[in-house]
């Protein structure tokens, strides 16, 4: 079975630690942070990406801002970019949608749901 790998771009280190405490409960998913757009654009040169998971507020770029230079770096068109973010479900959805994330998970996460979303992201991978 290939290990998916799921790129998360958090600067918080609790909201890292939680993502990874997450993806551990799915077997065959590796988590890569990245703590800042910058570094995000270096790992995406660098190898494949299954999953872009995405915050809002970065120390050196916006997040909604970060999609198209992590396209433009590498990061292929099929794969599927969710934003992450504590704003409301409205926000998140209309952000989400006009800077062409595929769909976004709210902070805080719920473990169950976002086990839920990440089995059907990561589907047909």
């Amino acid at each position: 079975m290939t290990t998916s790998l799921v790129l998360y771009v958090e600067d918080d280190p609790v909201n890292a630690m939680l993502m990874q405490g997450i993806l551990e409960l799915h077997p065959g998913c590796s988590l890569l942070v990245a703590r800042s757009g910058a570094e995000a654009r270096r790992l995406v040169s660098q190898g494949r990406v299954d999953l872009l998971l995405c915050d809002l507020r970065l120390p050196d770029i916006g997040g909604e801002e970060l999609l198209p230079e992590l396209r433009a770096a590498g990061l292929s068109e099929g794969v599927p970019a969710l934003l992450v973010t504590a704003e409301s479900e409205f926000v998140a959805s209309q952000l989400a949608r006009r800077h062409g994330f595929d769909g976004y998970w709210n902070k805080p996460l719920d473990v169950a749901a976002t086990l839920r979303s990440l089995e059907h992201w990561l589907r047909d991978r």
